[in-house]
């Protein structure tokens, strides 16, 4: 096809490129090359895949690109067969695509047309778009839904993971395609193949960093700051608000009021991140040195810093720590509000969790705060239960005073002394 230039497609808006002045003109995606937008000079743009066979170019049309999203169509064309009539945007179960017999390959291009219409935030689906290519279709995609069984998920959960660290954004992809089947008549309901295995890991929730350990952290931040002052800030503003190392790396100026920052998106949506007296003065220190629009600039392009595996690993081989992760400086945060005896439902909102059962998992860690509530609880009722009761005689409460103390060690001296002789 003439004029295919090559673009990474979800960098586009396919609504408001220019069309040509006559005839069509096609978008290579560098994702998936087979996968080409085209755009014609009368205004419709629609999804097309170039294959070759026999040493020629076959055009086969997948649907219109305003209908189907760039995640499903990267998913069509990925695969081994193309449909051979337009896909048009799915509302209601269509019975020719969504018969008993279906397979993974023919659902999950739909399932993620279902989520993409808002159901999920762009991010989310661009990752399971990502993991259903490269994770699920090659080892399920020709499996059909209603056979796959507890056992197939669990060996294919552990092929996944051994060669990706998206195993768990790839079974949690693969959970919500069951559920979808289930909803479409594919699958029985309740038969979910992937329910009990874990999706979540667990081991780090709620773990206290040891003190020790905080203090070599610092003190590494410290001695590395002229080297990677960036870095290093932004290692001490996650420890200092528990906030995600995308919100902080991606923190902009005019977002930061006084002591809160206010993120117009996150994870989990709009949140706030706030800002204590030492956070302050991390960025009013850098807030007088930078002429950028982002707190932590990226030196290469416009806009902020995205990554920092390596200047992690330099860090904790100063501190001399091994085996901690970024993300368990948010722990930490979350472990000592929580058991300093902050409400769970106050270190949600510090945190930015959605809902009370994310803050959960670090209740157990209230311990203390618990037990300090249940004493004035249990003393509470005592005082109201023995209201009403006969006072004792004062003689009997009152506080032994230095004198009487020191004349009953004198007595009890006395009787030791006599009993032994």
């Amino acid at each position: 096809m003439r004029n295919a230039d090559r673009f990474d497609l979800a960098d586009l808006d396919i609504s408001t490129i220019d069309l040509p002045a006559s005839g069509e003109r096609s978008l290579r995606d560098s994702v998936v090359p087979a996968l080409a937008l085209r755009v014609r000079s009368s205004g419709s743009r629609s999804w097309v895949v170039l294959r070759t066979k026999d040493g020629k170019t076959v055009r086969e049309t997948l649907g219109d690109a305003v209908s189907v999203p760039l995640a499903s169509a990267r998913l069509m064309a990925s695969g081994p067969v193309v449909a051979k009539s337009p896909i048009k945007e799915i509302t209601e179960p269509d019975e020719r695509l969504f018969k008993p017999a279906a397979t993974v390959a023919d659902m999950l291009p739909r399932f993620l047309t279902f989520g993409a219409n808002g159901r999920w935030k762009p991010s989310t689906g661009r990752q399971m778009e990502s993991v259903g290519r490269t994770c699920i279709l090659p080892l399920l995609g020709d499996r059909k839904l209603q056979d796959i069984t507890p056992q197939d998920v669990a060996c294919w959960h552990r092929d996944v993971t051994a060669q990706t660290s998206s195993a768990r954004m790839a079974l949690s992809t693969l959970s919500g395609l069951m559920l979808f089947a289930e909803d479409h008549g594919v699958r029985p309901a309740g038969s979910n193949p992937c329910r009990g295995l874990r999706k979540k890991a667990k081991g780090h929730r709620g773990r206290h960093l040891p003190p020790g350990s905080v203090k070599r952290l610092w003190a590494a931040l410290d001695r590395l700051h002229g080297r990677m002052p960036d870095y290093c800030d932004a290692v001490r503003l996650l420890l200092l608000t528990g906030a995600r190392r995308s919100e902080v790396l991606g923190l902009q100026w005019d977002l930061i009021a006084g002591p809160r920052a206010v993120l117009e998106d996150s994870k989990s949506g709009p949140r706030t991140i706030w800002l204590n007296a030492p956070a302050r003065e991390i960025l009013d220190a850098r807030r007088a040195a930078s002429a950028s629009l982002y707190v932590f600039p990226s030196p290469r392009i416009d806009g902020p810093l995205t990554a920092m595996d390596a200047p992690w690993r330099a860090i904790l081989k100063e501190a001399g720590l091994s085996g901690m992760r970024l993300h368990d400086l948010r722990h930490h945060f979350a472990s000592v509000a929580v058991s300093n005896g902050i409400d769970i439902r106050l270190v949600g909102q510090l945190l930015g969790h959605r809902d009370i059962d994310s803050t959960l998992g670090y209740a157990h860690l209230a311990t203390g705060a618990l037990t300090k509530s249940a004493s004035r609880v249990s003393s509470i009722i005592d005082r109201s239960m023995n209201a009403g009761a006969t006072p004792k005689p004062r003689h009997q409460c009152q506080k032994p005073t230095s004198r009487s103390r020191r004349a009953l060690a004198a007595a009890v001296a006395s009787s030791g002394e006599a009993r032994h002789a």
